[in-house]
């Protein structure tokens, strides 16, 4: 119960944690712990946890590196705390520069997660800019966010591509 992400594994695989003193036998099962997590970065001699790695391979280090010592459902709860304030922290940097940034080289940079809510973020900001707009009295501003929308869509197309 300390540590509910354990209820959606095995009694074998949480045995199979629970009995090991190495940190890194939670690797195998964490992407049944975390959604899209494959595996925890370990710092020199595993005395450290000080990032994360997506199923993609896409990586991002903690803010606030974590040990992990004592029972491993405790570590891993501070795992689980720091990975939170450190993406909240990666967000918030990134929605910042966007606007500073040509929109594909900031996309580039971004691991997934953060490129789709930096964009939806501002894709919010930029609709009901536009309705401010309209209701201020601009004829075109529907118009040409549309043009603009659609550039967009064009350029992550190619980006695919």
């Amino acid at each position: 119960m300390s540590f509910p992400r354990f209820y959606f594994i095995s009694d074998e695989d949480l045995l199979l944690i629970l009995g090991s003193s190495d940190p890194r036998s939670i690797s195998p099962h964490l992407l049944k712990l975390f959604d899209n997590c494959k595996d925890l970065i370990f710092g020199k001699g595993d005395k450290q946890v000080i990032g994360m790695i997506s199923d993609e391979g896409e990586k991002y280090d903690f803010e606030t590196p974590q040990k992990p010592e004592g029972a491993v459902e405790d570590w891993m709860n501070k795992i689980d705390a720091e990975m939170k304030k450190t993406l909240h922290t990666i967000v918030k940097k990134a929605v910042f520069h966007y606007a500073k940034e040509e929109r594909m080289e900031w996309i580039k940079k971004q691991i997934g997660m953060i490129a789709l809510t930096g964009t939806q973020i501002w894709w919010t900001f930029s609709v009901e800019d536009v309705f401010r707009r309209v209701k201020e009295g601009d004829k075109h501003a529907m118009k040409s966010e549309l043009a603009k929308e659609s550039s967009d869509l064009n350029d992550l197309i190619a980006l695919v591509r």
